[in-house]
């Protein structure tokens, strides 16, 4: 009986905090105006528990290094993150390319990123029949989200060179999360499935990547960058760049730090380092888009 109460009570609280991480706080701006706590949002491309043991080390190690307390928060979705990100809810922030672009012009910018840089592509059962790209023509594909260049965007071209219209001979599925588009191509709910394909490397999918293989993948593209309110003083914002870049992955904490959030270091960054592939995409429909 007393185990049995105990796992009861850690499934409760596992619970609990997962509510925290997605729901609004009560009082963001009087949070906001502390000076001694950061909120730092994380997109929501993973589900709630996997972005607290992806980005809860590094959070804790900002925290030992700035004596500030650091919040993870993040949202039910993709356009909610956008909005709260633009309505000053988040003071760091880590996010796809894509909603980033986006967010520029709201008063973030960029301050680092990591490294090297990764690759979207496309995936199917290990026992599938589809070899190439010209094969998912008519078939039910498993994609990240319209805001995704690795799990959606990266694809369309590939197609369109092969005569095969994405929005009328492909049918996609948004399912938002890593997870869901991975497990999906498992269980046969979808014939491929697109994503950053560095998740795979991740130890809650190593048991399995033996059984998805890889039809294509994407041009490179720049890691996730850590964006922060242009309003943040110079002297927080110099330290985060120290405390971040500072991560040695031949010191045993910080390599798990880095394993965890997929990069092997992390530079100091700016605006000017993602120029170059908003170049490369600013044509897509995602830019058309209201």
């Amino acid at each position: 009986m007393e185990s049995m109460s105990f796992r009861s009570v850690g499934i409760f609280g596992l619970i609990l905090v997962l509510f925290v991480l997605i729901s609004p706080m009560s009082c963001p701006a009087q949070e906001n105006l502390n000076p001694n706590i950061i909120k730092f949002g994380i997109f929501p491309y993973k589900t709630p528990k996997t972005i607290i043991e992806m980005y809860g080390p590094i959070a804790t190690h900002l925290e030992k290094k700035l004596g500030k307390q650091i919040k993870i928060s993040s949202a039910l979705d993709a356009n909610s993150f956008l909005e709260k990100a633009r309505e000053g809810e988040y003071d760091l922030l880590l996010l796809p390319l894509l909603q980033y672009y986006k967010l520029r012009p709201s008063g973030y910018k960029v301050i680092a990123q990591g490294t090297p840089p990764f690759y979207g592509g496309a995936i199917v059962r290990m026992d599938s029949e589809i070899k190439s790209v010209e094969q998912l023509k008519g078939k039910k594909v498993a994609a990240i989200g319209d805001f995704s260049y690795a799990g959606y965007y990266f694809l369309l071209p590939q197609l369109e060179a092969r005569g095969i219209d994405p929005q009328k001979e492909v049918e996609f599925q948004f399912l938002g999360k890593v997870d869901t588009v991975i497990y999906g191509v498992i269980n046969k709910k979808y014939d491929a499935g697109l994503l950053r394909l560095d998740a795979l490397d991740l130890h809650d999918f190593i048991r399995i990547r033996e059984q998805v293989r890889i039809i294509t993948i994407s041009p490179e593209i720049p890691q996730f960058p850590f964006v922060v309110k242009n309003s943040m003083d110079k002297s927080t914002i110099t330290a985060i760049q120290e405390t971040l870049s500072a991560l040695a992955p031949d010191k045993p904490e910080a390599l798990e730090i880095l394993k965890s959030m997929q990069v092997k270091k992390i530079v100091v960054a700016t605006d000017a380092d993602y120029d170059q592939f908003l170049e490369q995409i600013k044509d897509t429909d995602y830019f058309g888009k209201p």
